[in-house]
């Protein structure tokens, strides 16, 4: 894969979509937007720490550019280019063996040997695949010493069932999308299959589901947040990977005019968990 292709990220597809829809700014206003904004520190009286809760957007983000040991658990960002030559987002959870688990097309959900860059043939198809970063899902240790001890069993019982890949998940887990696995093993439902998701996991945009694009900005801290100018000083205090910085970037740009973050309640859950978040470009 040549380095034209490397170089197409969720934030060159988000450009597409995202910013298309009404109410953001053009994609031509990206270009000459200002750099982010050294980082401030928070006004006196702005949180009372006594009171008020730590939240994501307060916190560390970890990130990982590969898989590696003590990683299990990490969701990962990749992209696919489907035999349309069409390019969509495709996320997965790592597991302790450093394998990835993940609902592909063509496939189903599978455990599969982590890519870096190349071809996955299945369903008769070929599918160039290439990873963009890993992101750790829970801020708080006992939070992700939790997930990994359970992990196996919550990986296993879908890989059992041959559950097939959809690229709309309706909820009713007759099939579910390589986001809707993610969301299901991160927050198993109480007392059914659909996921019991964070308040604050919120829907942007025009998309009539979640989207990768809204996980990658509430496990970044984004949604805490309540201003544009709060997430890009947010994004200056963090040590991230160059590709997640530039999509963080981007998304916040094209996301922050048209949602607020903290003082608002988010979208209600809808049915559908939307695989590809409407993004469709030809490379």
């Amino acid at each position: 894969m040549d380095l034209t292709r490397k170089a197409v990220t969720i934030a060159a597809l988000a450009a597409t979509a995202l910013l298309a829809q009404p109410g953001t700014a053009p994609a031509s206003a990206l270009k000459g937007r200002a750099p982010l904004a050294a980082a401030k520190p928070l006004p006196p009286g702005q949180r009372n720490a006594a009171t008020a809760p730590v939240t994501r957007g307060e916190k560390l983000l970890l990130t990982a550019t590969s898989t590696g040991a003590g990683q299990a658990g990490y969701v990962h960002y990749f992209i696919l280019k489907l035999p349309d030559e069409s390019l969509e987002i495709q996320v997965g959870i790592e597991l302790a063996d450093q394998r990835i688990a993940w609902s592909f097309p063509g496939q189903g959900v599978a455990i599969s040997p982590f890519i870096e860059e190349g071809v996955v043939s299945a369903g008769g198809q070929d599918y160039e695949v290439w990873h963009l970063y890993g992101i750790r899902p829970f801020p708080d240790e006992a939070a992700m010493a939790a997930l990994q001890k359970e992990l196996p069993g919550r990986v296993e019982r879908w890989v059992k069932a041959e559950t097939p890949y959809c690229q709309h998940d309706d909820g009713r887990s007759h099939c579910v999308s390589c986001l809707g696995l993610v969301l299901r093993v991160l927050y198993p439902g109480r007392n059914s299959d659909y996921p019991n998701l964070p308040r604050a996991l919120a829907r942007t945009g025009a998309a009539p589901g979640y989207t990768p694009n809204d996980l990658l900005l509430f496990l970044a801290g984004m949604h805490d947040l309540p201003t544009r100018e709060a997430r890009l000083q947010r994004l200056a205090r963090l040590t991230l990977p160059d590709a997640l910085r530039e999509d963080l970037e981007t998304l916040v740009y094209a996301t922050s005019g048209t949602e607020t973050a903290q003082g608002a309640a988010p979208k209600p859950p809808s049915a559908r968990v939307n695989t590809r978040s409407t993004l469709r470009r030809r490379l």
